[in-house]
């Protein structure tokens, strides 16, 4: 191991470490907290990447990279990248599970980042190891090696995992009325949607958006997931005939929330935070708390015959290595989802981005991108984050496609491609959108279900150029997939393929291809230019 480790104990008392193997004996005699630090030298190194990040960061050096990380959010590692986004050092940690507080500082007068990994220790610990590569491979490559020690083995997604899911969030927030679910429901399964999300407001009564007025208190009666009776009274109902339609059902919670008008609220005994919304967060190893939700959540899964639930804000339990709480969050989601698959063992659990990891693999079987309205070029950059984090095979969903409705058809069909970079997931009122519009996604949402064994379970390769994601590729023995952000350099991106070639055209320029066929967004044959939003189909 060429990067030499410095490992003390709360108390300060030094452990050789060579090999990078944290034993038995050093945790023992932790004290409750192990600091592991090392000397990065600042040799051939542009930017500074991390998983807390939510896309790929600039060409930058920051003077300092900090965050917390655990079983609640991220994991503990540094990769520090050139100019061509090689990994000229990479250091981490292959404990995921624990309270960590991650920190890479600049030191001028060394000519070093001094990275520190400060993580809690406790009785279920076990050793693990300090990761290291200074391969000068691609971050996709050093993140496999990274992913083949600390992911569990992975499982086999139901095949609910993978359709395309429609989301009632960015449509209405929590406006949901029963005539909304229904005309939806059947419009989405028309376009060839497979699963369908109710998300926040099912179990308010009150109908409502967010804006400055409603936000602040936003989440005051959350907590004791009960379906609202006078607003959905016929929500079972709803929910059959959704799966009458051949849609998925889903509900969307947030576990830890308490809102300040629920009922839970009366029985929690200790707090993490103060209001915030409306709500606060209750101690994941309060006992009471957690049999409440975990029963409550439950139950309506039960009541409503639901295939699945969004699990929301577990990042709302921040790692704390002077209080930990992440062994307590795996504890509770581990109880929670075993719970649900004993009663479906194929049912759907989304995690968001922020808790999507290597070591949560086999909790969740959607890690979907986080909030991205409007935003089709971030929904494709956090796409290829997760991605990054998770590996080929696993099902990455992208942040629900959400557009006004004077974009032009080019913009959707922009929309459209950025979010094949996972499974494509939308929330637009489909009643209120044009029939161009709806000729777009109906194109790409067909797109994706005819290419779904390769986009599912092709190789995919992400080639980053000064901070930038300049295309995606996945591939199989037969066909290649690419997603180009920079029409000048499609020759760059054809250069390795072979076989059938589809170019989805993400840049705001033309694709101009002196083979095959180009398609516009709607999927009409347009000669052999595609515009913006459209693809190009090499023999």
């Amino acid at each position: 191991m060429l990067i030499k480790l410095q490992v003390t104990s709360k108390q300060g008392a030094s452990f050789n470490c060579p090999d990078g193997q944290i034993t038995a004996e050093m945790l023992q005699n932790s004290q409750g907290q192990l600091l592991i630090s090392a000397m990065i030298p600042i040799v051939d190194i542009t930017s500074v990447w991390h998983p807390d990040l939510m896309s790929i960061p600039a060409v930058k050096l920051p003077w300092q990279a900090e965050f917390t990380c655990g079983m609640s959010k991220s994991y503990p590692l540094f990769a520090f990248m050139n100019q061509m986004s090689h990994v000229s050092y990479c250091i981490g940690l292959t404990n995921c599970i624990d309270d960590c507080l991650a920190s890479a500082r600049m030191n001028q007068e060394l000519c070093c980042y001094e990275v520190k990994f400060v993580i809690a220790i406790s009785s279920e610990t076990e050793p693990f190891a300090v990761f290291s590569d200074q391969s000068k491979r691609s971050l996709g490559e050093v993140l496999q090696d990274y992913r083949q020690l600390v992911m569990p083995a992975k499982p086999q997604y139901p095949a609910g995992a993978w359709n395309p899911v429609y989301c009632t969030w960015y449509a209405v927030h929590a406006a949901i009325t029963e005539e909304y679910l229904i005309s939806n429901a059947q419009a989405a399964a028309e376009l060839g949607f497979g699963t369908f999300i109710v998300d926040d407001g099912w179990c308010l009564d009150e109908n409502k958006r967010v804006t400055p007025l409603t936000l602040p208190d936003w989440y005051r009666d959350i907590g004791d997931w009960q379906c609202s009776k006078s607003k959905l009274p016929n929500m079972k109902s709803i929910v059959d005939h959704a799966r009458q339609l051949g849609l998925n059902y889903m509900f969307w919670v947030a576990p830890f929330f308490a809102g300040r008008r629920s009922n839970l609220t009366e029985k929690v005994s200790k707090f993490l935070t103060g209001l915030h919304e409306g709500q606060r967060i209750f101690d994941p190893a309060d006992e009471i708390a957690v049999q409440d939700t975990q029963e409550s959540i439950y139950n309506i899964f039960r009541q409503m015959n639901l295939d699945g639930i969004k699990i929301d804000f577990i990042d709302s339990v921040e790692p704390d290595v002077n209080h930990p709480h992440c062994r307590n969050v795996k504890k509770y989601l581990e109880q929670l989802v075993g719970k649900i698959r004993q009663d479906k063992p194929e049912a759907l659990i989304e995690f968001r981005q922020n808790y999507s990891t290597p070591v949560n693999a086999n909790l969740a079987t959607a890690f979907r991108a986080g909030d991205v309205p409007f935003d089709y070029m971030e929904n494709f950059s956090r796409c290829v984050q997760l991605r990054l984090h998770m590996g080929d095979g696993v099902p990455v969903h992208a942040d629900p496609v959400y557009f006004n409705n004077a974009e032009s058809v080019d913009a959707v069909g922009r929309h459209m491609i950025a979010a094949l970079a996972g499974v494509p997931m939308l929330s637009m009122e489909l009643s209120t959108i044009s029939s161009e519009h709806k000729a777009v996604i109906k194109n790409y949402i067909d797109f994706y279900n005819n290419h779904r064994q390769l986009l599912n379970f092709g190789h995919w390769f992400v080639e980053i150029r000064s901070g930038f994601t300049a295309w995606v590729k996945c591939r199989n023995a037969d066909k290649t997939v690419i997603i180009i952000t920079d029409e000048a350099l499609l020759d760059l991106a054809l250069r390795d393929c072979s076989g059938a070639v589809t170019v989805l055209n993400l840049t705001p320029g033309k694709l101009d291809c002196r083979r095959g066929c180009a398609f516009d967004a709607v999927g009409n044959a347009c000669g052999r230019v595609a515009p913006s939003g459209g693809r190009l189909e090499l023999a």
